[in-house]
């Protein structure tokens, strides 16, 4: 099973021959260094010596994260951390579903883990001085993802599932490496309500780092928001036809979508399987009006249809629904 595609500041093509003409390289200017009739002054001869030490440090390092990658991608650790990964989809989708944190308090308590995580003590035995050191560690990478990626981390997993006496470093690595996104998402109003209580007592009222992060989770949500206006904005008006909807398919409303005509379409390739009594109402901007329809799509669709296209729901006549 390949790892999911994530885009990343960091992503770029490594591969064998890529390394092999590095060699090919680097052999070259060894034989040079070796052989060749080098005329240089101090400065020169420094910087070159500088220069090849600070190479050596380099290949070194190298070829330890090659070694962690090699451990990361073999077999058992990929099908537990996809494991994982998938568990952290499904919570997304319920919470995106029901506007509700499946469980608030492992939200609370591993939110306070990654900003207050255990402290030693002189009366610690070593092993427990050890767990609580990879407790600090892990809870340093985890707050280290994108605001979203912390979230989703905290509302996905117990604090038992990460631990280090369960989780090994090379499924955590795996896990920490594909959790992270850099879509900003806006949040059901449930986790910014928890958030904020946090920062207003103890023991993160008083964490620099806590209140960083959440002005970092705000700004995310406002990146959100500025960027579906923008595509709303954008949008080139475009003229569709929709169908209607008559007797029970009214009876019960479900959910509200702001839907631009460039995404119509794939909205509507789910109304003809429908035999669903919920419905949803459509706000489409068109030409130099908004046009307000019903149209009956099965509620799970229409949920999964919003989350994924990052529409803005602007009216929910039934609150478990937003």
């Amino acid at each position: 099973m390949e790892p999911p595609h994530v885009k990343s500041p960091y992503q770029a093509t490594i591969s064998a021959s890529h390394c092999q003409g590095l060699i090919v390289e680097i052999n070259s200017m060894i034989e040079i260094a070796k052989h060749g009739r080098l005329q240089l002054d101090f400065d020169q001869y420094s910087s070159l010596e500088a220069a090849s030490q600070e190479l050596a440090k380099i290949a070194s390092s190298f070829a330890g994260e090659v070694k962690e990658l090699v451990k990361r991608r073999k077999h058992t650790v990929i099908l537990e951390g996809q494991k994982l990964l998938s568990h952290a989809e499904s919570m997304k989708s319920e919470l995106w579903a029901t506007g509700k944190l499946r469980n608030k308090t492992t939200f609370i308590r591993n939110i306070q883990l990654f900003f207050r995580p255990p402290e030693e003590s002189k009366l610690d035995s070593p092993p427990v001085r050890q767990r609580k050191k990879l407790t600090r560690e892990r809870s340093e990478r985890i707050r280290n993802l994108t605001p979203d990626g912390t979230i989703t981390w905290a509302a996905a997993f117990i604090p038992s599932v990460w631990d280090s006496n369960h989780l090994s470093k090379s499924t955590f690595d795996f896990v920490v490496e594909f959790l992270d996104s850099d879509h900003p998402r806006r949040w059901p109003a449930q986790v910014y309500e928890v958030l904020d209580t946090l920062a207003a007592e103890q023991p993160l009222q008083d964490s620099p780092e806590f209140k960083n992060f959440l002005i970092s989770v705000n700004r995310s949500a406002e990146d959100a928001r500025r960027e579906d206006q923008s595509v709303i904005q954008q949008t080139e008006p475009r003229s569709y036809g929709v169908p209607e909807v008559h007797g029970p398919a009214q009876e019960v409303i479900e959910m509200a979508f702001l839907v631009p005509p460039s995404r119509l379409d794939g909205l509507l390739k789910l109304y003809p399987p429908s035999t669903s009594r919920h419905s949803i109402i459509l706000t489409i901007p068109i030409e130099d009006r908004v046009a307000t329809v019903v149209i009956s799509i099965p509620r799970e669709d229409a949920i999964r249809f919003g989350y994924e296209s990052t529409l803005p729901v602007i009216f929910n006549s039934n609150p478990l629904s937003a």
